[in-house]
């Protein structure tokens, strides 16, 4: 991050944050659906317990990847205010957080795992390879999660193109080990779904050996001798990085639960409505990346001019970001709509499936453009470290108006299914007045909180 004194050089800085960020969102978005894809074509049996494994971990990783996410807003303000002396030992608290984090799963999963199995009444074949997948994955777990403190700690730097290259790095080794070991290719052993545990847990220690030396070698990190000058655990930063990263990660847990509540509602009404939902959720989900990337870049750019205490220059930063945001939605609703059966195509042979995907993607699509502009208010708000505000409205609109409004909509023979997706609708439109709100009155009506 470096001072601008123009519009288009804070564009064009924006930019150069938010498009690496973007790729960096996709890699990890295509690992994924790599390992599901290749599962699926193993046999169906490893891809049940490979999707009930990713389904499990996913949920806990989020809350600890957003509580993570805490030390940007803090590196971030503190560059921009020329007080680096305590980034050091900032990373290291975050080092603690995520071991801890890491410890707190791994012992949920080896007491709770097989309990929530039975009771989920999977079946035995695809459990066994559910537990073995994730017993796999374990093996980089704790990388994974240290990972967060590194890229984070890179990207407030503005250093994003770097974590580009390394996550697309990471990505290709995902993809061979997942190739490798679920079919057996160059002479490694065949395992099915099992492999795409190993091939995560590879790209996790990929991650954090290629992060590792960034810190250690790069000319504007080097000189924090992460590594070499160890810090122990002091309360006052912890706690600042929870106080800003809990919340964070709440409000992420909350949004992304709302996900998971929608496909047991849908569950009622059929395998074919399930399969049509998930189609949908995927394709939001890939769109999601763009407003997420947004969001991260707004947090580093609005929190380096926060720190540096010119908050024009903040407000600035984030009109660019809202005005990018409103470009991507109208981009995501012309392409949805001008492809939209050649999209849902694309995800079955079956025509009722077909057909009932094409009906929901009239709602999925609004939904990516709502949730589009909404998201990187989150981004901006976190900039300023303002971040209860997130979390309480994040409970409203997701807790507070999906639920009731899926459910009730869900139970009448008008809506069925379809009232599953206007409660999804309903809680991005009134999150994203709320976050327009609030942003207004934190840029206009507060002063704005220092590092």
């Amino acid at each position: 991050m470096y001072q601008t004194y123009s519009i288009l050089q804070k564009l064009w800085l924006f930019i150069k944050l938010f498009t690496p960020m973007c790729i960096t969102q996709f890699s990890l978005v295509g690992g994924t659906f790599i390992a599901i894809f290749l599962t699926g074509q193993y046999s169906t049996i490893d891809l049940a317990g490979v999707a009930t494994g990713y389904n499990l971990w996913l949920l806990f990783y989020i809350f600890a990847q957003g509580t993570l996410m805490g030390i940007t807003p803090i590196i971030a303000q503190l560059l921009g205010a020329k007080k680096t002396d305590s980034i050091p030992t900032i990373v290291y608290q975050g080092f603690y957080i995520a071991t801890t984090l890491a410890l707190i799963i791994l012992l949920l999963g080896v007491f709770g795992l097989v309990p929530l199995l039975n009771f989920l009444n999977l079946e035995p074949a695809a459990t066994a390879v559910c537990i073995n997948y994730l017993k796999a994955f374990a093996l980089g777990l704790f990388p994974l999660l240290w990972v967060n403190t590194l890229r984070n700690t890179v990207d407030s730097h503005g250093l994003t193109h770097y974590s580009m290259a390394i996550v697309v790095t990471s990505f290709v080794v995902n993809v061979f080990l997942n190739y490798s070991l679920i079919f057996g290719h160059f002479r490694l052993p065949e395992i099915g779904g099992v492999g795409a545990g190993y091939g995560i847990a590879g790209a996790c220690w990929t991650n954090f050996i290629l992060f590792s030396a960034m810190v250690l070698f790069h000319p504007k990190l080097k000189g924090y001798r992460i590594y070499k000058d160890w810090v122990g655990p002091k309360w006052q930063y912890i706690r600042e990085q929870l106080q800003i990263g809990l919340p964070i990660g709440s409000s992420i847990f909350f949004e992304a639960s709302i996900f998971s509540i929608a496909g047991l509602l849908m569950v009622h009404f059929g395998s074919a409505v399930v399969a049509a939902h998930q189609s949908v959720i995927s394709f939001t989900n890939v769109f999601y990346c763009l407003p997420l990337s947004i969001a991260m870049a707004s947090t580093i750019a609005v929190g380096y001019e926060v720190g540096a205490e010119r908050h024009k220059e903040a407000i600035q930063y984030s009109y660019i970001s809202r005005v990018l945001a409103i470009v991507i939605a109208v981009l995501i609703c012309a392409f949805t709509f001008t492809h939209m059966e050649s999209i849902s195509a694309l995800f079955t042979n079956d025509e009722e499936v077909y057909n009932l995907i094409y009906g929901f993607l009239g709602y999925g699509v609004f939904f990516s453009a709502v949730d589009a502009i909404g998201t990187p208010l989150q981004g901006i708000l976190r900039g300023y470290k303002d971040v209860k505000i997130v979390f309480y409205i994040s409970l409203i609109s997701y807790w507070g108006v999906c639920f009731p409004i899926a459910y009730i909509l869900a139970n009448n023979p008008n809506y069925g299914p379809f009232g599953v997706w206007i409660g999804l609708l309903a809680s991005v439109i009134v999150a994203g007045i709320l976050f327009t709100i609030r942003t207004w009155y934190i840029q206009h009506k507060q002063v704005p909180i220092k590092a």
